[in-house]
């Protein structure tokens, strides 16, 4: 795997072994930056269900400013503090071992924001919509900012969960992507 644009463009990014993790697809992730274009710069960008870090490494290397990963399992948490550290942004990222449920509340009563978040939970849980509804809940969605949700093609997303509202929706294959704003 590979960062596909950006300050560390073509720079390997390290993967567990096995299939706990399901690293998002470089024509995918090349997509999705295509399609948020300069909302990327200076952003702050929350990956949830973080992996390898895929995601917001990619976003710092397209220029975000700063970026959050939460991932629940410890090995792949140790697999993004390696990737962290071997591209040397440590000091534009945190990564947390926690329930993303548990740590999207914690973001909330600390009153952090986020211009992008992204999302991709294990697709054999079904918790798309229960953790959108957190983030609505949440309040950490800043002003202007949008959420891109990937998931199984088998779980439908709603046009709206909570305060959010779907305003984009692309279908790859098996997987889709839907991304997400305030209404407010």
């Amino acid at each position: 795997m590979r960062i596909t644009s950006g300050t560390l463009k073509n720079r390997k990014i390290k993967s567990r072994e096995g299939k706990e993790t399901r690293p998002t697809l470089e024509r995918i992730k090349e997509a999705i930056f295509s399609i948020i274009g300069d909302k990327i710069t200076d952003a702050r960008f929350l990956d949830l269900y973080s992996g390898t870090g895929n995601m917001a490494i990619e976003a710092l290397s397209r220029g975000a400013g700063r970026a959050v990963m939460i991932e629940q399992d410890k090995e792949a948490l140790r697999i993004i503090i390696e990737n962290v550290n071997d591209l040397k942004l440590d000091g534009k990222c945190r990564a947390y071992k926690n329930d993303v449920f548990r740590a999207v509340e914690i973001l909330g009563r600390k009153n952090e924001k986020f211009d992008v978040i992204f999302l991709d939970p294990p697709y054999k849980e079904n918790i798309t919509e229960k953790t959108l509804e957190k983030i609505s809940e949440s309040e950490i969605l800043a002003e202007d900012g949008i959420i891109i949700s990937e998931h199984s093609v088998y779980e439908k997303s709603k046009d709206t969960v909570g305060n959010l509202v779907k305003y984009d929706e692309r279908d790859y294959n098996k997987k889709i992507v839907t991304f997400y704003k305030s209404s407010l």
